[in-house]
């Protein structure tokens, strides 16, 4: 065990002038323990229990916990690097493209995410768009949408999600069905995948905005399945992104992990989980948040026959917002696909990529399709 954390359980760091009762120094230290036994970030979290800024859990000179933690001048020195970019490789693509593979801060500063960008050779600053993969999927998956959204001017970049990836661990993953969520470990993973990666990405924006080529005024967020739930929680929780599509996933998250509609039986499901579950879903849950979203351009792609996510819940979400984007009708798209299944089919892809290419052109704010514009069949056919 690390220095600063011997010190931190010792007892004669519990004392009057720090400032904390009894009880809430067990807590910060019973969180600590949990966490370092899980391989975490230490310092983070322990300042969150007991209710610490970052400044202030450091054991800063003005801090009211200063004593707390005693960290060596090196540690210092390795976050700061651990705050920067790395590009890892850079290789030229075809079409005056680049693929870099990269290594970004991300939450946990004790953990790197890995990433691939691909953005145009020259010129700039470029738009970014953040693509996430599915369920027991990794950054690979989505490289071809990424060189897609690249030749036509953007930085697209891919990340491994929370426990995906080169971020996954030994069984993890375990058991046939896990896809199918429902059962308490099942969605505790799928739910933290998503939470955790949702809360990298403002830390990776902070460290694309200090690039050059980067316009970080001009930020989407795609994804399939789980990614492109991650994606619906950054519409109501990072301002930065302007632009969102999502491809058959889920919006209403209670539904998806109880695959219950809103009603008994759900607040059944929901009460045989244990309380930490329930606030992790609680969280992140798009549903109670749609408010958050509008005026944000969004777009989102259902399928009528998807296995996993029912077209009804994502019926009822848009039904919800449309009220609130009057004003900007063209700025919501609701675009059902009734023979598809749990997966992106080229047209999803089309209609999603053309979104996002124009959304980010208009920027922050203006139309996104122009009047007349022709309307696919699947939108014709929207009832």
């Amino acid at each position: 065990m690390k220095l600063r954390e011997k010190t931190l359980f010792g007892r004669q760091q519990f004392n009057k002038g720090n400032g904390l009762s009894r009880r809430q120094f067990i807590h910060g230290a019973g969180a600590a323990a949990a966490v370092a036994i899980a391989g975490t970030s230490t310092r983070h979290f322990v300042g969150k229990a007991l209710g610490t800024s970052g400044a202030q859990h450091e054991g800063s000179v003005n801090s009211p916990n200063r004593g707390l933690f005693r960290q060596h001048p090196a540690d210092y020195n390795s976050e700061l690097r651990r705050s920067e970019m790395q590009i890892l490789e850079r290789n030229d693509l075809p079409g005056g493209l680049v693929r870099e593979q990269l290594r970004l801060p991300g939450f946990d500063p004790d953990e790197a995410v890995p990433a691939v960008a691909i953005h145009p050779a020259s010129g700039g600053p470029f738009p970014v768009a953040i693509c996430l993969h599915s369920f027991r999927g990794a950054k690979e998956n989505l490289e071809g949408w990424c060189r897609d959204l690249a030749a036509r001017g953007v930085f697209a970049i891919t990340i491994d999600a929370h426990l995906h990836g080169e971020r996954s661990i030994a069984g993890i993953f375990h058991g046939d069905n896990i896809a199918s969520l429902g059962g308490e470990y099942s969605i505790w993973v799928h739910q933290t995948s998503i939470a955790r990666t949702v809360k990298d990405i403002p830390v990776i924006l902070d460290a694309l905005a200090r690039r050059p080529d980067i316009d970080a005024s001009r930020v989407a967020a795609t994804g399939v399945s789980m990614g492109a739930s991650a994606a619906m929680v950054l519409a109501w929780r990072e301002p930065r992104v302007c632009v969102v599509a999502s491809i058959v996933g889920a919006v209403d998250f209670w539904w998806d992990v109880t695959k219950t509609p809103p009603g008994p039986e759900q607040e059944s499901r929901k009460a045989s989980y244990g309380p930490r579950l329930r606030e992790l879903v609680a969280s992140i849950d798009p549903k109670p948040r749609f408010g958050r979203i509008p005026p944000k351009s969004l777009f989102i792609a259902s399928s009528g026959r998807d296995e996993y996510i029912d077209i009804e819940s994502v019926r009822r979400f848009v039904a919800d917002l449309e009220p609130l984007y009057k004003k900007d009708r063209d700025r919501l798209r609701f675009l059902p696909f009734s023979e598809a299944g749990h997966g992106v089919t080229e047209a999803m892809w089309k209609e999603a990529q053309e979104w996002i290419v124009r959304g980010l052109k208009k920027g922050p704010s203006g139309p996104i399709f122009d009047e007349g514009a022709a309307e696919p069949a699947a939108e014709r056919g929207r009832k």
